[in-house]
């Protein structure tokens, strides 16, 4: 087994691993570190690799999750187990090598990115369903509730040159709300949103929320770099119609009431959503309505995020 630290936004990882697979998915992921700091116990994730063979098409679809207590659990049959501890701040998980080779941006989702935003929400990160995309400004956060089109605006301003941070789940840091970091950095949309933005043959097959989607597969060209940004705007998802695409402004207790719209049952795992929307209210704080004209919608992205 070999030792490698990193620095993940805002924390430490120590990530021990008997295969360097493992540790080239990091370098993709977070900064790599001499050392573990000395103000903090790192988090802790073990990774074994043993010989086997590659799981079927689309592993994701057989991705089994349970939760008791402070233990969360995740497997795919005689492919993959890990096992995250929160108390522990530490994940073990096996592996096999086919997997590594056929799947690498899955295997980084299971093994590295999940359990890492997992243990952050209860350390120093809230987690909250919103999508963010990056300019050079900073990022612009998209929130609704499911079904309000945050991942198609979010694939359409990848389309148009916008980087992403989020489409779905993003971590916001409890001592600074304009602190933004990638939790499962991923994209994906569903085939009606694929065949009206153009996207045949630059997605894959993916299963997640329940249901077949379409991948933009991120990991390819993933760098540390991409995987935090400053706030600079948010937005929440009003009616898609009609358009034109066009920015409202809310008061504090309008854009608190539409902020809860947003909510699901996992923001409970770490940190307090209403805390975020109480800091972001009225500081760069919309309601987009009208996205059904994504032209616009992506103009509105690009000008507040460049």
């Amino acid at each position: 087994m070999a030792t490698w630290f990193f620095a993940p936004p805002g924390d430490a990882i120590r990530l021990e691993s008997n295969d360097v697979r493992v540790f080239r998915l990091a370098e993709k992921l977070w900064e790599r570190s001499r050392k573990m700091p000395p103000e903090r116990r790192a988090m802790e994730i073990h990774v074994a690799v043993h010989p086997g063979p590659a799981p079927g098409p689309v592993p994701e679809r057989s991705l089994a999750w349970e939760q008791a207590g402070e233990v969360h659990l995740a497997s795919v049959a005689d492919a993959l187990a890990v096992r995250i501890d929160l108390g522990g701040s530490r994940a073990d998980a096996e592996v096999t090598g086919g997997l590594l080779d056929a799947v690498p941006s899955f295997a980084a989702r299971a093994l590295l990115e999940a359990p890492t935003a997992i243990l952050l929400c209860h350390r120093g990160f809230a987690a909250l369903h919103a999508g963010a995309v990056v300019g050079p400004r900073g990022a612009v956060v998209l929130r609704g509730a499911a079904g309000a089109g945050k991942s198609t605006l979010v694939a359409a301003a990848w389309r148009a040159g916008l980087g992403v941070l989020a489409d779905e789940s993003l971590l916001v840091s409890r001592d600074d709300a304009g602190q933004l970091a990638a939790s499962v950095r991923d994209l994906t949309v569903l085939a009606d949103a694929e065949r009206l933005l153009g996207l045949e043959g630059v997605t894959e097959e993916a299963f997640t929320g329940g249901e077949a989607k379409r991948r933009v597969d991120l990991f390819r060209g993933s760098t540390p770099e991409m995987r935090a940004a400053r706030r600079v705007a948010t937005l929440l998802l009003g009616a898609r119609s009609p358009g034109p695409a066009r920015l409202v402004p809310l008061g504090r207790e309008e854009f608190l009431e539409a902020f809860r719209e947003g909510e699901i049952p996992q923001e409970s795992l770490g940190g307090d959503p209403g805390a975020v929307a109480q800091a972001w209210a009225g500081r760069e704080s919309w309601r987009l309505d009208g996205a059904i004209d994504l032209e616009g919608a992506v103009s509105i992205l690009g000008r507040l995020a460049a």
